[in-house]
């Protein structure tokens, strides 16, 4: 079996990629479960060394990786170097701050600490939306940590896959550190499985992050979900009226509007609504949408056709359950998988399609009469991920940071993940920590030691 990449600005054929047979994954488990033995005692000097040395090749290759994630999921050339640098960024903070993440912790009044130790080989299933971030922000502090990981990238970026994997031993990781396996998904429970793998880490949908934890959880093994989202964004009548329309228009449509953090629901209080309807639909019908590699791009194709295709069926949903189109709505005639910056209006609260995750650049627009019913329809959802807040009223702004269910809420910005701060979930947006102090000691075991006299 073989798997193809194809170009989603074009459709053309750029990658196939042999799958794996039985007795190569056997011996890649192996090597990585040899190698977490050496790398869990290299010294943690030697490990910061080593991300730092990845930090500079991440930056010299920016327009080089820039180039294969364009190629192979189509996002706007300058937020694919966007993505290349934060991974740099990440790997440096890491290597500064993430010793102290790890460090020895003393419990006061005790002859005892808590030592993080590393966990074994990890693996991860991970998704296709940003191809080199989402890898290296869980690799990252794993490795710092002593652990190794063990790779499933998304079928459609196994170009990126391999590229991740030369770059581990360009910048001087050992053979095993980083492994890539090219197999199908319905490979992934055998290595689940596998008494080498310690843990698991998975990047994507609720329904597929749901059965790895149910697997995992069944034979005692640690998992991390970052699963789906249906983010609301909620404006209130004293917020940074320009400012507000402007960042929902990034936080939607940015990365090709391919994000579980982006804001899928523009929650506005009625005083405004009408105001900031007609902002917001005048300033996504200005959005350029084209070739990603162009610098005047903001939109590109969506990865797949199959996305595609999906987001028209939600879409053709939404409308008939009482949905008005106030801009796009439909694919764009021509090679590739674009589809129209899309503004909905005037759909139920209640409508199984308003529930669901719009994975494209389809905004939906709702309305409220107060803080309470803010609040109410921002929860009124399965997901959990992040939410963001906008108001002139800092008193209020906090008050309905602290009643959403989210893993994560931004007052007056809108949701993004940053090295520095813990980023995850609640409910079916998944579980545990990446990034930040939270994510350094997620897959360690934190173990107590205790000194007697």
């Amino acid at each position: 079996m073989s798997f193809q990449s194809f170009n989603p600005t074009n459709g053309e054929l750029i990658g196939t990629y042999e799958e794996q047979s039985d007795a190569d994954v056997e011996r890649l488990l192996q090597q990585s479960f040899d190698t977490w033995k050496s790398w869990s005692q290299t010294p943690l000097q030697e490990r910061k060394a080593f991300l730092i040395r990845l930090a500079d090749l991440l930056e010299q290759r920016v327009d080089e990786y820039a180039a294969l994630i364009v190629s192979e999921m189509g996002k706007p050339f300058a937020e694919a170097q966007g993505e290349v640098k934060k991974s740099a960024f990440g790997a440096r903070h890491f290597a500064g701050d993430g010793a102290a993440y790890v460090a020895d912790e003393a419990i006061p009044g005790t002859p005892a600490k808590i030592v993080y130790q590393s966990l074994g080989p990890i693996f991860g299933v991970m998704p296709w939306n940003l191809p080199f971030w989402q890898v290296l922000r869980f690799f990252i502090p794993a490795a710092l940590v002593g652990n190794t990981v063990v790779v499933k990238h998304a079928e459609s970026v196994q170009g990126s896959a391999a590229a991740i994997e030369t770059l581990v031993l360009d910048a001087g990781g050992p053979v095993g550190l980083y492994t890539n396996l090219v197999i199908d998904r319905k490979r992934a429970p055998a290595i689940i499985s596998d008494p080498r793998i310690a843990a698991v880490t998975v990047t994507g949908s609720t329904q597929a992050g749901r059965s790895v934890a149910q697997q995992a959880g069944s034979l005692g093994k640690k998992v991390v979900l970052e699963l789906g989202g249906s983010d609301p964004f909620i404006v209130f009548s004293d917020a940074d009226f320009d400012k507000a329309v402007q960042m929902a228009v990034v936080s939607r449509y940015s990365n090709n509007a391919q994000s579980c953090i982006a804001a899928k629901r523009l929650l506005v209080e009625e005083s405004i609504a009408e105001r900031f309807t007609a902002a917001f639909v005048e300033a996504a019908k200005k959005i350029p949408v084209g070739d990603p590699m162009s610098p005047e791009t903001k939109l590109g194709p969506l990865a797949r056709r199959d996305i595609r295709d999906n987001v028209q069926r939600q879409v053709d949903d939404a409308v008939r359950a009482g949905a008005r189109i106030l801009t796009g709505g439909k694919s764009i005639e021509g090679p590739g998988n674009f589809y129209e910056a899309t503004v909905l209006s005037h759909l139920p609260h209640d409508a199984d399609v308003a529930r669901e995750e719009f994975f494209g650049p389809v905004a939906m627009l709702f309305t409220f009469r107060d803080e309470d019913e803010a609040i109410a329809l921002a929860n009124d959802t399965e997901y959990g991920l992040g939410a963001a807040v906008w108001s002139g009223n800092a008193e209020r702004a906090e008050r309905v940071a602290g009643r959403i269910e989210a893993g994560a809420v931004f007052i007056n910005d809108f949701v993004r993940s940053d090295p520095r701060a813990p980023f995850g979930g609640v409910k079916g947006s998944g579980f545990g920590r990446e990034l930040g102090d939270l994510g350094a000691r997620e897959l360690t075991n934190a173990k107590l030691v205790w000194k007697g006299a």
